[in-house]
């Protein structure tokens, strides 16, 4: 008998409401089937773009979702909250052997009470793609459900592994989402929980770079696009990729792509 995934699972439970269900990996997969697209492992509701798009909200929102985490690690039992911003979240750690080896999100959940202060930082319309009719105990229910069907599928699928581990993915996923702002090894260490070394053997050992390489590769891939766009000025282009000194950037740029971003652009401007 042939099980579903994890995400056709989470996508039927979301079905019907506006739930937002996501699952964070903390172990290697142990199932192609467990494997989640990125928006499944993150927030990703259209409050929480919303935000994370303002100024500073994306390092706010990271924060407030790392100090949900800490508590998931630490007390290794599920909770209910609510977010910086008034959205409430219920957080479901799952336990192995002592170790939270995944978290379980039921997400995108207006409070019980109305929280004043989402309603003071978002419109009406914003609001109302939430899910309102959702209560602790349909929660509880939910993450359970998701809860037996993992441990289902590690036991049913033991040696059907992934084609990629899940740590990695996770910090390249925050590289991608985070790149106007500082990134380096201490804050991704506290993010993941990991040690600063560990992760970084671990990055170059499955993708054959340093993570510092490839910040400057996802960096300099956003300039080239942006260069692209009419009216384009080079300085904006790489300060909006995070780059905020001219000269290394210029130095980072012909080193990935051969060309100076001058030559790149009147290269590309002919075809």
């Amino acid at each position: 008998m042939q099980y579903i995934g994890l995400y056709d699972l989470n996508k039927s439970l979301e079905y019907g409401t506006k739930l937002h269900i996501g699952v964070l990996f903390f172990d290697n997969y142990s199932s192609k089937k467990l494997v989640l697209p990125r928006a499944h492992m993150i927030h990703a509701s259209k409050i929480c773009d919303h935000f994370k798009n303002i100024p500073n909200g994306f390092n706010r929102c990271f924060r407030c979702r790392n100090f949900a985490i800490k508590k998931a690690l630490k007390e290794k039992k599920a909770f209910y909250g609510v977010c910086i911003n008034g959205l409430a979240e219920y957080t479901h750690p799952i336990v192995e052997n002592g170790k939270v080896i995944y978290i379980v999100y039921i997400g995108n959940l207006l409070p019980e009470t109305n929280s004043q202060r989402l309603l003071s930082l978002a419109e009406d319309a914003l609001i109302e793609t939430a899910e309102r009719d959702f209560s602790l105990s349909d929660c509880e229910r939910t993450a359970g459900i998701i809860e037996s069907y993992i441990r289902m599928l590690k036991a049913v699928y033991p040696t059907e592994k992934a084609s990629f581990n899940p740590l990695v993915e996770n910090v390249k996923n925050y590289i991608k989402s985070n790149l106007f702002y500082p990134i380096d090894m201490h804050t991704i260490s506290t993010i993941f929980h990991y040690n600063q070394n560990y992760i970084g053997r671990l990055f170059k050992k499955e993708t054959g770079r340093t993570v510092s390489e490839y910040i400057n590769e996802r960096r300099v891939s956003k300039v080239k696009d942006l260069l692209m766009k009419n009216d384009a000025k080079i300085a904006s282009c790489a300060l909006s990729a995070g780059f905020e000194n001219t000269t290394y950037f210029n130095r980072v740029f012909k080193k990935i792509t051969g060309l100076t971003p001058t030559q790149y652009m009147k290269t590309n401007n002919k075809q």
